[in-house]
């Protein structure tokens, strides 16, 4: 890998930081159920390797017993090489244990096998392609969740998610509009899917439409420096254009609480140095 391949590399992780803030919880709208082990997307071959499976949905609740748990599960795949449902719960334990190229390789097995049945399946493996910068990808998975499940918020939220490093922010808001949607139909909006309303019109230098989504997430996200960036910089840019002192004041209060400044990604730093020269 050369300098300019290693540069971009480590530019697209940078960016990645912020992008997991605002992924939903691996407990999302499609995968309450799953661990709970009532559904199974492939029909297991053999009874043992349907209980091997059962245990392993039983051990999620004990980490100390995670690499033993993993070891049946790959024995539950060695005897039932279609049974989708073991190489995911066996990628998503692997996962747990922070071995994520293998957690990868299992996550696409078993969302290969389940023939785009498995919207939990399509969804780990599109965050797993995120975590590696695969962007593209991921979004290429998130596209599939739209078009096999378009009742689930999950696979708009995605691709407004990786609109954040492939650019095209406003098909990201369409289509974080329709998983707003989806999601008040079942609960409350949550903080995350505010939040990246504000980032997205950040990006796009609409911080007028932005600043009122900072300002109702505060409470959630006040103490991430790329938050408070954002927040600092919406308030900055709204307070002059609007002559309000009191605006600015609070902007530079908001820039102040930030931490690590060198950390804060390209697209905020660069209008952010502009606004608050130190």
């Amino acid at each position: 890998m050369g300098f300019k391949s290693t540069f971009l590399f480590y530019s697209i992780m940078k960016k990645l930081i912020t992008i997991f803030i605002l992924i939903l919880s691996i407990k999302g709208f499609s995968q309450d159920t799953y661990f709970l082990g009532k559904t199974n997307y492939c029909t297991p071959e053999k009874e043992d390797s349907k209980k091997k499976f059962d245990a392993g949905i039983t051990g999620l609740n004990f980490p100390t017993l995670y690499g033993g748990v993993t070891k049946v599960l790959f024995k539950a795949i060695e005897q039932d090489q279609k049974y989708c449902d073991a190489y995911f719960l066996t990628g998503y334990y692997l996962r747990l244990q922070n071995l994520h190229k293998e957690a990868l390789v299992l996550y696409y097995a078993a969302d290969s096998l389940a023939q785009n049945r498995a919207p939990i399946f399509k969804q780990n493996l599109a965050i797993q392609f995120m975590r590696f910068g695969q962007v593209d990808k991921a979004r290429k998975k998130y596209e599939e969740m739209v078009k096999y499940f378009p009742d689930n918020p999950e696979g708009y939220y995605g691709i407004a998610n990786t609109s954040m490093i492939l650019k095209d922010y406003d098909n990201g808001l369409e289509n974080l509009k329709t998983a707003e949607e989806i999601y008040r139909k079942t609960s409350t909006v949550k903080d995350d899917v505010k939040y990246m309303f504000g980032v997205l019109n950040s990006f796009k230098e609409n911080y007028t439409v932005a600043l009122p989504y900072f300002d109702d997430v505060y409470n959630s996200y006040k103490k991430e420096d790329n938050y408070l960036a954002q927040y600092a910089l919406a308030q900055i840019k709204v307070g002059k254009g609007k002559n309000d002192e009191d605006l600015i004041k609070k902007a530079n209060k908001t820039y102040r609480k930030i931490k690590n400044k060198k950390g804060i990604i390209e697209e905020i730093s660069k209008p952010l140095k502009l606004e608050f020269p130190e």
